[in-house]
């Protein structure tokens, strides 16, 4: 990154960068070679989650007879809403206490992001609450 500032201040600033980002100490760098081996179960276990979590966010909707398109590899979903998105979900997390985010910040504008890294339990939850709310 980039620090704009009197050279007092950048100065300072390099000495605590310096510290925390490179010269690791060596407990913290023994900790990252443990976080890159044997890592292919747990991406393995992640990936299956997120795909049961996925299928049954996408089979809930379908039960409401809202089709939601299904991606491979993210921890989201794009559920289609009224036109204007950010009143949507800005009245989502209102009156549903369902936090998404507009699609219109990531390009698609008329959907909502929608993550299931939450609890199976929770996910049916938001469908619950967005349902009694008149949300889908």
């Amino acid at each position: 990154g980039y620090l704009h500032a009197p050279e007092s201040i950048v100065s300072q600033a390099a000495k605590l960068h310096s510290h925390s980002v490179s010269c690791a100490v060596n407990f913290v760098q023994h900790a990252g070679v443990e976080a890159l081996k044997n890592t292919d179960q747990a991406v393995s276990d992640m990936r299956d989650a997120f795909r049961k979590r996925r299928d049954m966010l996408a089979n809930l909707f379908d039960a409401h007879d809202v089709d939601v398109p299904v991606g491979d590899g993210a921890f989201y979903m794009m559920l289609p809403v009224a036109d204007d998105d950010q009143a949507w979900c800005a009245g989502a997390i209102e009156d549903a206490h369902v936090a998404t985010v507009p699609g219109s910040a990531f390009g698609s504008p008329g959907y909502a992001r929608l993550s299931y890294a939450a609890s199976a339990d929770r996910l049916q939850e938001a469908v619950s609450r967005l349902d009694q709310a008149g949300y889908i």
